[in-house]
């Protein structure tokens, strides 16, 4: 986890709601990319690490958005191609 993209929060892990965690943006970003560009530009996603909980910054964020952007691009275009 590269610390730089990250700020701490004094939030308690389990009081974030399940879509807003690391682990299941990562699912979704695998399994449905709109839920995942939805979630990431929508609020904060959080990760643990160590009991400690960090948000993910901005940057890492659009990111997130703009790499879930250019996967979605590239498969519609890949499928129109068939």
């Amino acid at each position: 986890m590269d610390i730089k993209r990250f700020e701490k929060t004094r939030l308690s892990y389990e009081a974030v709601p399940i879509y807003r965690k690391r682990w299941f943006v990562l699912l979704t970003l695998l399994l449905c990319l709109p839920v995942t560009i939805i979630i990431a530009l929508t609020g904060d996603v959080y990760a643990k690490k160590d009991g400690t909980v960090y948000k993910f910054k901005d940057g890492a964020l659009l990111h997130l958005a703009f790499m879930a952007m250019t996967f979605l691009i590239v498969g519609l275009f890949l499928a129109a191609k068939r």
